[in-house]
């Protein structure tokens, strides 16, 4: 099984917005992650992308809906419960942990500190420990493989510059 994890991009500060749309610097930086990811598709993306799901926040969903454009257009992004910061990783740790010999790759859109505690147990099974710093619309690719999860790749908007 393949897990992406993605942080929203840049959104939109409560003052300025009480619903926090990605900013377009937000947008921009996203897009630009999506379109380098696509371009190198099967080689980076693989097993193809059958699910995608976010936290149902407006930056999230707008973070979602690009990369799925991008990457796997014939996938709707839905909400699900659980994804937001403060909720416990756990029941999605379990979920993946149990699906985790599938030949199959599922994205997830969501916030801090949610998805640095998702990472910690998936990688050390201590959601305290934060071996991944995430950044705004980055993508990190988690595998199940023989040796347990591992990361694969991380890739981040400054590296697509």
């Amino acid at each position: 099984m393949d897990v992406y994890l993605i942080q929203h991009g840049q959104a939109l500060s409560a003052e300025q917005d009480p619903q926090r749309p990605l900013s377009e610097e937000g947008r921009a930086a996203t897009a630009s992650v999506a379109d380098y990811l696509a371009a190198l598709g099967t080689r980076l993306i693989t097993p193809s992308i059958r699910q995608v799901r976010h936290s149902g926040k407006l930056r999230a969903q707008q973070t979602a809906e690009i990369y799925a454009r991008a990457l796997c257009p014939d996938v709707v992004p839905e909400a699900v419960e659980g994804m937001n910061p403060k909720d416990d990783p756990r029941t999605l740790y379990e979920e993946l942990t149990a699906r985790r010999e599938r030949d199959e790759a599922l994205l997830l859109v969501g916030h801090l500190p949610h998805l640095a505690r998702l990472a910690g147990l998936l990688l050390t099974q201590d959601a305290e420990r934060t071996p991944v710093h995430f950044a705004n619309a980055g993508v990190l690719k988690i595998s199940f493989g023989p040796e347990g999860w591992a990361v694969q790749w991380y890739v981040t908007p400054a590296c697509v510059r």
